[in-house]
């Protein structure tokens, strides 16, 4: 099965549909189901040093406000951020960094699984013009849909460039 390899937490998001775009420099004709395979080191805390400006300028005009909804995409990363909190007994540290983060993941476990086939997505079409906050201008947007995450992984696959085959 076709099989793209993305570094986290981008592949994390991608399975839960908080983002619905994938920028790469080159584009491909192949539409349709795609593995997403996790590559690379696992990370042990998000920050918003992984989101684009529009998010963080978006977060801090919405996020706390009563009066205004909080956008989707944001109210889902700020949902995700907290079962990270969750996963390593910081539920009171909401994007601050503790300085332990280290031996809490080595404590816990990585929350984020690298190396590993973690989900599927169809790869619905390819963009230059998507309006989606996680679109980098001048890249192709490829645009993912029917997003799933694997409840068990496939662990232990190294990944390759570009689209690759994986047998199931």
């Amino acid at each position: 099965m076709k099989t793209l390899s993305i570094r986290q937490p981008f592949a994390s998001l991608i399975c839960r549909g908080i983002k619905t775009i994938e920028n790469r420099s080159w584009d491909t004709t192949y539409r349709g189901k795609l593995l997403i395979h996790a590559s690379g080191k696992p990370i042990a805390w998000p920050t918003f040093d992984y989101l684009p400006h529009d998010f963080v300028k978006g977060y801090h005009k919405y996020y706390g406000t009563s009066a205004k909804a909080i956008p989707k995409e944001h109210a889902a990363f700020i949902k995700w951020i907290e079962e990270l909190c969750i996963f390593y007994h910081l539920e009171k540290q909401l994007f601050n960094k503790p300085d332990d983060i280290e031996s809490r993941a080595k404590q816990y476990g990585y929350a984020l699984q690298a190396q590993a086939i973690i989900g599927e997505a169809d790869l619905a079409d390819v963009v230059t013009n998507s309006k989606e906050i996680f679109a980098i201008p001048n890249n192709y947007h490829w645009v993912m849909a029917n997003p799933v995450l694997y409840e068990k992984p496939i662990m232990n696959v190294i990944g390759k460039l570009r689209l690759w085959e994986y047998e199931l």
